[in-house]
């Protein structure tokens, strides 16, 4: 296979011919950390330079990386590492006085309520920010900051129209451009660090970037992890020779995360144990709002101090023992209005492994964390990307390792036996990594400027479709470049013909094939004939964003149907979702936008999605506001139970159970409360309760399961083999009673029954419900029988 060829001197050699000096900026506005670069080409000295600005360190030194964070403290407003250095103030609260890492907010309807009236939402604090850095440029360096548009601001591939076009908003707000006239530009995140590396070191992206070669970009930084695969073609004219295969969803994962999960995994139950105090105590707002924000800064240091260590034991060919061990110095922690003096907080290679192993999770479970970590598999976005690209393991060449996190020894090693295979180039050291980003921006923006097109010409990433009666309409490949739309309409037509009542025609794009990103209604007046034409055309814009227009030729009365469908390649999963959910519930809560009446309900329906995610804690403070409007009803007494059970908190679990009172649910749960806790004389009044007030059969078996933990196993076989006794109708039960009853018929042995029990649940868990939906699909005109008339 054949290199491709130099990027560099290709584009050198297209900027010459155009023999116009220029300068332009990229920006990597990141999570945690950002960069501001430049690109200049002199055409009286042929000479192409690309670098970051080094802004000024607390410690009087300079670096590239620009900490994401504003915190206000009085009249006094700080960017960057001054402001980190504030947030352990007293009384600094986050999204009134700090703000770091609302990069994950931008573009949601979400706002600060309490905050500078300039800093209410994401995209402001983006605007400001920005803006400071374009700023302190411009002091530090002059005119060698370019200020000619288009900007171009890197932006993870996965994000969403919202996101993207509230980044370009903030960028234009902080260059006063005017809006909507393409001043600003994205380019996606792998993009940029693949420009980058061909651009500053060609021999090393030699190795890696082959003529026909998957490339898998990993780029894993402190607040995103965003994956793009790419297939490596012959260069043609001056663009780069790479087609977008594939891309993950967006993931809200990062080193800032690993960095949490040290705070509440190590730290503060170390902190709690020097001063014995139970960690029930202490709610899961002071833990998120005041602990965190004070003991963030430590775990970093702590993390990648003791990476430092990790990558020399690696280095060396020795196994790291397991009490290799970092501490910090000493601190004074406030809580809850008291200071806590906290020693030598300690991180150890046992405890990170520990908290690494939901991060490095070769098979990802579809939903992991608590409401203090998002704990999701860096291999859950892989995965995706895989399976968008249709591609299997074995099938990537390379693998091009970006972000600042992507530098911890254990991510790297979990990554090489996850592709063994491929072969990894990472971006470079600490510096390297943080700042390519920017500088392909940069280089993006320079030939934007100059030679009117990009370095990489962003793609479709997904196929784009018109579901239709009979298949679907292709509009959109995957790999297609973009923005794109119809040369001429697509015809369609009516369903069936209908003389009297028309019709409601079912306007749906899929994704893949398969995916549905939005669907919306058509209505066609009667009289409708089955073989008339219709008229479809389309464009997908640049944030892959999908507008459709459907016209009835001849038809005034019809009104045209014209609908924009933002982002139909974003993947949306269900806790996605619940998340976007839980984050209007909260704007609506802040801003006294519920009635009273209602909030009790609100509070609940809030809590039982804080629960779905695994946020425990937060749901039982949620419950708690519920309680307080709706009173001790025995449903959240039921609830509060069990989810202080699974926090660890059984005494807590077992008050909640006994003040519901006498109610065979929480009798029922606060016998498998003792049960688990091997206290089975105590289970066995709890369970007898239970059945006097509701003989369930899942209950029987509990009593049996008693039965047998007391030794008395002729008593339990016999209220296993009733539990299975009579007529059991397996279809009118629920997959709760089915796993009571599937755990008896394994304890009798009873394989017959174990396996059509079995069944029943791969069915239930299988089954997907169908919702009826307004509307008729279009059939493809010409296409199947004229139907009668209606």
């Amino acid at each position: 296979m054949t290199a491709v060829s130099d990027l560099k001197l290709r584009l050198l050699n297209r900027l010459r011919a155009a023999g116009k000096s220029a300068a332009a900026t990229g920006i990597d506005l990141g999570t945690t950390k950002s960069c501001f670069a430049s690109a200049r080409y002199d055409a009286r000295t042929n000479m192409l330079d690309c670098r970051c600005v080094e802004f000024a360190r607390p410690d009087g030194g300079r670096g590239a990386a620009f900490p994401s964070a504003i915190a206000q403290l009085g009249e006094l407003r700080a960017f960057g590492a001054q402001a980190l250095a504030l947030r352990k103030s007293r009384g600094m609260r986050a999204e009134r006085d700090l703000f770091h890492e609302t990069k994950n907010l931008i573009g949601l309807r979400y706002t600060f309520k309490d905050a500078p009236p300039d800093l209410r939402n994401a995209t402001d604090v983006a605007a400001a920010l920005v803006a400071h850095m374009r700023t302190e440029a411009h002091e530090r360096m002059g005119d060698a900051i370019p200020v000619a548009p288009p900007v171009v601001v890197a932006v993870p591939a996965s994000f969403h129209a919202a996101q993207r076009e509230a980044t370009v908003h903030a960028a234009e707000r902080a260059h006063a451009f005017e809006h909507g006239r393409g001043k600003v530009r994205l380019i996606d995140e792998p993009y940029a660090a693949f420009v980058d590396l061909k651009f500053r070191e060609p021999e090393r992206a030699d190795a890696l970037l082959r003529e026909g070669a998957n490339v898998l970009v990993f780029d894993f930084g402190g607040g995103t992890c965003d994956v793009a695969i790419f297939r490596i073609d012959s260069a043609r004219g001056g663009t780069l020779g790479a087609r977008l295969i594939g891309t993950s969803r967006y993931h809200r994962l990062g080193g800032g995360d690993i960095d949490r999960a040290i705070v509440h995994d190590v730290l503060i139950p170390q902190l709690l144990a020097q001063h014995k105090t139970d960690g029930f105590t202490v709610s899961w707002q002071t833990r998120r709002y005041e602990l965190e924000r004070q003991l963030l800064d430590t775990a970093e240091r702590l993390k990648i101090a003791l990476n430092g260590k990790l990558v020399e034991h690696h280095a060396a060919g020795i196994a790291p023992p397991p009490d290799l061990a970092c501490a910090a110095i000493d601190l004074v922690v406030e809580c809850e209005g008291k200071r806590l003096d906290f020693a030598r907080p300690t991180l150890d290679a046992t405890a990170f492994d520990k908290l690494l192993v939901p991060f490095l999770d070769p098979e990802p479970v579809p939903e992991a964390g608590d409401e203090y970590v998002l704990r999701h598999s860096m291999f859950e976005p892989i995965l995706q990307a895989l399976a968008r690209a249709r591609l299997e393991r074995d099938d990537i060449h390379g693998v091009l390792a970006c972000g600042s996190s992507s530098l911890l020894a254990p991510v790297q090693q979990a990554l090489q036996a996850f592709l063994p295979k491929a072969v990894q180039v990472p971006l470079g050291n600490a510096d390297d990594l943080q700042q390519a980003v920017a500088r392909g921006a940069a280089l993006q923006a320079l030939s934007l400027q100059v030679l009117g097109e990009p370095v990489v010409a962003p793609v479709c990433g997904a196929e784009v479709s018109l579901k239709l009666a009979q298949g679907e309409a292709l509009l959109c490949r995957a790999g297609d470049s973009v923005p794109n739309g119809s040369q001429t309409p697509v015809l369609l037509r009516p369903p069936r013909a209908s003389q009297k009542d028309g019709i409601e025609i079912a306007v749906e794009i899929l994704s893949d094939g398969k995916r549905s990103a939005g669907r919306s209604l058509w209505s066609l007046p009667p009289p409708v004939r089955a073989d008339e034409p219709l008229e479809l055309s389309w464009t997908l814009d640049e944030n892959q964003c999908v507008e459709l227009r459907l016209n009835r030729p001849g038809d005034a009365r019809t009104e045209t149907f014209v609908k924009r469908f933002d982002a139909p390649i974003m993947h949306r999963d269900l806790s996605q979702l619940v998340r976007c959910r839980l984050l209007e519930r909260e704007e609506r809560l802040r801003n006294d936008q519920i009635a009273r009446a209602d909030l009790g309900d609100e509070y609940e329906r809030h809590a039982r999605d804080c629960a779905s995610l695994g946020e425990f804690n937060k749901a039982l403070h949620y419950l708690s506001l519920a309680l307080q409007e709706q009173g001790e009803t025995r449903g959240l007494l039921n609830l509060r139970g069990i989810w202080r059970e699974r926090i660890g908190n059984k005494d807590g679990a077992r008050d909640s159970y006994e003040r519901a009172g006498e109610w065979s649910t929480t009798r029922f749960n606060l016998a498998l409360l003792h049960y688990r806790a091997g206290n089975y004389a105590e289970a066995m009044p709890s369970i007898e309760s239970a059945l006097e007030l509701d003989n369930e059969r899942a209950y029987r078996v509990l009593r049996g399961d008693i039965h047998d933990k007391l030794g008395q196993r002729d008593e339990a076989r016999a209220q296993w083999q009733d539990a299975l006794d009579g007529q059991l109708d397996l279809d009118a039960m629920d997959d709760f009673q089915l796993g009571w009853l599937e755990a008896a018929a394994r304890r009798l042995d009873n394989a017959a029954l174990l396996k059509r029990i079995q069944e029943r649940r791969r069915k239930i868990a299988v089954s997907v419900t169908v919702v009826s939906q307004q509307g008729e699909l279009p059939a493809r005109y010409g296409d199947g029988a004229i139907l009668a008339v209606a």
